[in-house]
């Protein structure tokens, strides 16, 4: 059933803040030493494997996905250091097998593309670009809240970090309802209002340029949430719906509000680390970077956008 989630949540796996970063053992996790040596022994390989081919990392990916994934805080770090010994194209095909243990990888643009780059290819949001290609800051947000099905999952992969800032930042859908009901209360039904979200050109022929859907819902007891500010503004555009003052109010303000200080966890990725987050309730950005001059070392992600037929069964 769907409904309005009209009361404060006190899950403390559901609800973190900035605090989150001084409890790494809730989320951040190594590959044992088992692992590394099937990894290893499998090396040459790697490329060609299933996930039934390496038993040891399939049962440990699928207890974090259990632990923190779904019965957690929604996210989970491997830390790279475990990874040093294999080169880049090693680690990025554990990277994807990993990915492949968690569900389906699908595809992410028009382009079919299941492993995109993230990274400023000199576009802005303000003239029709996507997120991942600005070295833009801010703009939390959920994964293609565009899409009318969204991804499960969130992967990320670092491979360079920027030259100056970049750092991650994850936040929780819950706390930031929580705050609304707490002290925006009598606009909390406008996020469960539908917005139009702009495809940004990733649409066929005769589809339409928007999905229409809401900000929060809540349904099955648990709490969905799709965020883009920009891409609802642009949305509205396109559909020459302007938004109302009080629909402006309350974007305003949640923008606001996932910029405080305390209701962020950043967490600078180094080279080699991987993380894996529900793109149902954890939003998350970056702060603005500034790249280095050369190519080879611009900042650099990997993103996998994951299906889990077995989410929440």
């Amino acid at each position: 059933m769907k409904g309005i989630l009209d009361k404060t949540i006190a899950d403390e796996h559901l609800v973190w803040d900035s605090t989150l970063i001084d409890k790494k053992q809730q989320f951040v996790v190594d590959l044992s030493s088992e692992i590394i040596a099937e990894l290893t022994k499998r090396r040459n390989e790697l490329d060609k494997l299933t996930q039934d081919d390496l038993p040891l990392l399939k049962k440990s990916i699928l207890v974090f996905r259990k632990k923190m994934l779904l019965d957690g805080v929604g996210l989970f770090i491997i830390d790279g250091t475990c990874l040093k010994n294999f080169s880049l194209e090693e680690k990025i095909a554990i990277y994807t097998l990993i990915a492949k243990i968690l569900g389906e990888l699908i595809v992410q643009n028009i382009q079919q593309e299941k492993i995109v780059e993230i990274k400023d290819v000199g576009k802005s949001m303000k003239t029709g670009g996507r997120y991942h290609e600005t070295k833009e800051g801010g703009s939390h947000h959920t994964d293609s809240p565009m899409w009318k099905d969204v991804p499960d999952y969130l992967g990320l992969f670092c491979v360079h970090n920027a030259k100056k800032g970049g750092t991650n930042l994850f936040l929780s859908a819950y706390t930031i309802h929580n705050k609304i009901v707490k002290e925006k209360n009598e606009l909390l039904h406008i996020f469960y209002e539908k917005f139009h979200f702009d495809k940004r050109g990733e649409f066929k022929d005769g589809e339409s340029p928007t999905v229409f859907e809401p900000i929060f819902e809540f349904k099955d007891e648990r709490l969905y949430f799709r965020y883009l500010r920009n891409y609802i503004d642009t949305g509205h555009d396109i559909q020459n719906q302007p938004l109302s003052k009080l629909q402006e109010e309350a974007l305003t303000y949640l923008d606001n509000l996932m910029r405080r200080d305390e209701m962020v966890m950043r967490y600078d990725l180094k080279p080699g680390d991987m993380v894996f987050s529900d793109n149902h309730w954890l939003a998350h950005g970056r702060t603005l970077f500034e790249d280095y001059d050369d190519e080879n070392l611009k900042r650099l992600m990997l993103r996998t956008w994951i299906r889990d037929k077995k989410y929440r069964i």
